[in-house]
């Protein structure tokens, strides 16, 4: 008898478990190596793609797998009942220990155990523990930060340039926070980091002693959303104009508040003053406010699609559009001349004059369920870039003004960059964005691809001079070169665990504000002086 013949035996007896495992091993390697997923077997969806083929292959294989130990004759019975009664009680006790399950950008899943500490537990823990914070006046020399993803709500952040080799660099922690839910992002003014967080059933605008930390005044709200994919708590940035705070909630109401107390100025649900229905995720819009106004899209029906509120009272000046809202930010752009505001609500792109709230012109830009979220980007020469994820793609359309009346018509549209939930960033002649979770460059006079590289899931980007500061969806903190020659990963440190960091960053002069759904972090960054 040849010496391998127990092993034929064996390989012909469990060849079947043999081979789903290998399946699964080269399924999960190809996924994870390679950009085949996104960009060929399943374009439509493609920030799902590596929810099919990656992250749910051991269940889908292990389920194979019992399938077959169920049928097997390979096995004696009582092998077999007892491998089978080891698998549901395993799968039992993982199933009962399970508190909560999030969904990440690419429907990937974050598992919260019941051992753990629940959120609210760890936040009230920290609160009645930590030192609380001098109530002393706002400090007009401390760094600002007042909008979302910037001055120009374009990701471009001036200031001085930053180190990028964090080896020798690292970025220095002044400290670290638990944060109520939520993915809202922080602004700074005064010597204060304002959020908007989930704190129990209320809805918390929340003022932190920038150097320590701690709170200096929070002002809760009844109200908690609720959506099982995109997860719970409030979504827009809240917004600083001189010593005021506005905050709009994901069931619509918006607040002004004073600044250096928290004192409340007024108040109106943007919702049921447009007569509109709330959109699958909330409102996530951070209003925007300019000399007497704040602007907001509650997406109501017969012309309430976009409001216009007075500064000073709340009191609505004036409306218009009727289309769906989705989940950009309103924008301030000149174009052909005129001050105009720029919406990208869920049936494509408009411009709405900010003194009339006259719809000037609309390019519609279709997208899966009016799914869009990126900022729209004024570019020299009266251009507009938008993109969405969901197998939308980009375009760039040109603006004009004839006379009275206005035209708008694309000048290039492709599907090289989805901007799923973060912004793009446009520099020097090029737009950077996360293209399904990957960056890349591309062209922006023709649409052409320069290159793709980097996998930094549903993050966010700010550009600081030639560098682009990246919030990983990972939480990493990346530092990558705006240079269209090449993808150049600068230096990568991981900041937020957890694996699912939506939140923009803040960045003012050298200090870097971090955080996601559970806690906040700010960084001194090293500067080249």
């Amino acid at each position: 008898m040849s010496s391998d013949t127990p092993r034929r035996s064996f390989l012909r007896r469990f060849w079947i478990p043999i081979a789903l495992i290998a399946v699964g091993i080269i399924i999960e390697v190809v996924n994870w190596t390679t950009t085949i997923t996104a960009e060929v077997l399943l374009p439509q969806f493609a920030s799902s793609a590596q929810m099919v083929l990656g992250r749910n292959v051991a269940l889908l294989f292990a389920g194979f797998l019992f399938i077959w130990l169920l049928f097997t004759k390979q096995l004696t019975k009582t092998v077999k009942y007892s491998a089978i009664g080891v698998v549901l009680v395993l799968a039992a006790g993982f199933a009962a220990s399970i508190r909560s399950i999030e969904n990440t950008g690419n429907n990937g899943y974050v598992f919260h155990f019941r051992w753990e500490p629940t959120q609210d537990q760890r936040l009230a823990q920290f609160i009645k523990t930590a030192k609380p914070a001098s109530l002393s006046a706002l400090d007009a020399s401390a760094p600002r930060f007042t909008d979302f993803l910037g001055p120009n709500r374009d990701g471009i952040v001036p200031g001085v340039k930053l180190i990028t080799d964090l080896s020798k660099n690292a970025p220095k922690e002044l400290w670290r926070r638990p944060v109520g839910g939520g993915y809202a992002s922080c602004v700074l003014a005064g010597g204060l980091a304002i959020t908007i967080e989930q704190r129990g059933e209320e809805e918390m605008i929340v003022a932190f002693d920038l150097k320590t930390g701690s709170e200096r005044w929070t002002r809760g709200y009844p109200g908690h959303f609720k959506e099982s994919l995109g997860g719970n708590g409030p979504r827009a940035t809240p917004t600083i104009a001189d010593n005021e705070v506005f905050a709009l909630g994901a069931s619509g109401l918006l607040v002004a508040l004073d600044l250096e107390t928290g004192k409340e100025k007024w108040q109106t649900n943007i919702l049921k003053d447009a007569s509109a229905g709330n959109i699958t995720w909330g409102m996530c819009g951070a209003p925007l406010v300019t000399a007497d106004k704040v602007i907001v899209n509650p997406g109501g029906p017969q012309g309430h699609g976009v409001m216009a509120y007075d500064r000073a009272t709340g009191k609505p000046l004036w409306h218009a559009g009727s289309s769906k809202a989705a989940y950009s930010t309103p924008v301030l752009a000149k174009l052909a001349g005129v001050e105009q505001v720029l919406v990208f609500d869920s049936n494509g792109v408009a411009g709405y004059d900010l003194k009339t709230g006259t719809e000037l012109w609309r390019h519609i830009f279709p997208t899966f369920n009016g799914i869009n979220v990126a900022q729209p980007l004024a570019l020299p020469g009266d251009q507009v870039f938008i993109s969405a994820g969901y197998d939308a793609g980009a375009v760039l359309v040109q603006v004009k003004k004839d006379g009275d009346k206005w035209s708008v018509a694309p000048l290039w549209q492709n599907k090289k960059l989805k901007c799923k939930m973060g912004s793009a960033i446009y520099y020097e002649g090029h737009l950077y964005g996360l293209d399904d979770g990957i960056l890349a460059c591309l062209d922006a006079k023709t649409g052409e691809r320069k290159w793709k590289g980097g996998r930094y899931g549903h993050g966010q980007l700010l550009l600081r001079n030639n560098v682009l500061v990246i919030q990983a969806e990972s939480g990493d903190l990346v530092l990558v070169a705006a240079d269209p020659t090449a993808h150049k990963e600068l230096a990568k440190v991981p900041m937020l665990p957890g694996g699912k960091t939506w939140n923009a960053p803040a960045l003012a002069g050298n200090l870097l504000l971090l955080r996601n759904h559970f806690e906040a972090v700010l960084l001194e960054l090293a500067t080249d002086k």
